[in-house]
C-alpha cells in the first residue's frame, strides 16, 4: 500500500502525459495536412489568401469535428469548418504567413498585374534582384507558406506543466540560461526567458502550445 501510494503520483504523471503528447502528436499531424491543403488551394486560386484561407479550414475541420452520427456528419464538418475559419480571421491562436513570394518579389514580378505561370521551362532561368535577394521567376512561383497554430491542452495537471515549459513561465532567467539548449530548440536565444512568453496566445487559464507547420507547393495559376 505504501509502495502504491508513493509510485502513483509518477504513474499518473506517466500516463496523463503519454495522453496528452498523443493528442499534440495527432494534432501536428492534422495540421501538417492542412498546411498542405492551404497551400494547395492558394496554387490552385492565384495565391490568393482566402483560398489559402478556405483550404486551411478544410484540412484542419476534423480536428475540431467532435462526436457525430451517420446523419450528422456533414452538418459536423461544416461547425467545424466554421470554427477554424472564425480562428483564423481573429489571428490569434492560427496564423498564416506567406514566405514565398514575398511581396517584394511578388510586385516585382507582376508587371501586368500577375506572375506568369505559362511555360515556366523555356523562361529565362536567370535571377533578378528582388527582396535583398537573387529570385528566379520559376522560384517566384513556389508557392511557400509558414502556419502557426495554438493547440489547446486538455489534460489535467500535465497541461500547466507542458504550458509552462514552453512558454515559459514562472522561470527565471537563470533557469532559461541553464537550459538555453533546450530554449532554442523551440526558438529563444541564450539570455532570453523564451520566445513565446510575451505572446498574445499565452495564456495561463486555457493552456495552448505552438505547434508549427510549412508547405511549399508549384503554383498552378498565376500568383496576383
Amino acid at each position: 500500500m505504501v509502495e502504491f501510494l508513493v509510485i502513483l503520483p509518477a504513474m499518473l504523471m506517466l500516463i496523463f502525459g503519454a495522453i496528452q503528447f498523443a493528442l499534440i502528436f495527432h494534432a501536428k499531424i492534422t495540421l501538417n495536412y492542412a498546411a498542405y491543403e492551404a497551400a494547395r488551394a492558394g496554387s490552385l486560386g492565384n495565391a490568393d489568401f482566402n483560398e489559402v484561407r478556405e483550404g486551411f479550414a478544410r484540412g484542419l475541420a476534423p480536428l475540431y469535428s467532435y462526436s457525430a452520427d451517420d446523419k450528422d456528419q456533414v452538418a459536423a464538418f461544416q461547425r467545424a469548418r466554421e470554427k477554424v475559419l472564425n480562428l483564423v480571421d481573429d489571428q490569434i491562436l492560427v496564423r498564416i504567413e506567406r514566405l514565398n513570394p514575398s511581396t517584394d518579389v511578388l510586385n516585382h514580378y507582376k508587371g501586368n498585374g500577375e506572375i506568369p505561370n505559362d511555360n515556366l521551362l523555356f523562361r529565362n532561368f536567370s535571377s533578378s534582384s528582388a527582396d535583398k535577394q537573387k529570385v528566379s521567376i520559376q522560384d517566384a512561383n513556389l508557392l511557400q507558406i509558414r502556419i502557426t497554430y495554438w493547440h489547446p491542452l486538455y489534460v489535467p495537471l500535465i497541461n500547466r506543466m507542458i504550458f509552462s515549459f514552453i512558454c515559459c513561465r514562472d522561470q527565471d532567467e537563470d533557469f532559461a540560461e541553464e537550459n538555453w539548449s533546450i530554449s532554442s530548440f523551440i526558438g529563444s536565444k541564450k539570455g532570453d526567458t523564451c520566445r513565446w512568453g510575451e505572446d498574445r496566445a499565452c495564456d495561463e487559464d486555457e493552456p495552448h502550445i505552438p505547434l508549427t507547420a510549412v508547405a511549399a507547393i508549384r503554383m498552378q495559376t498565376p500568383a496576383r
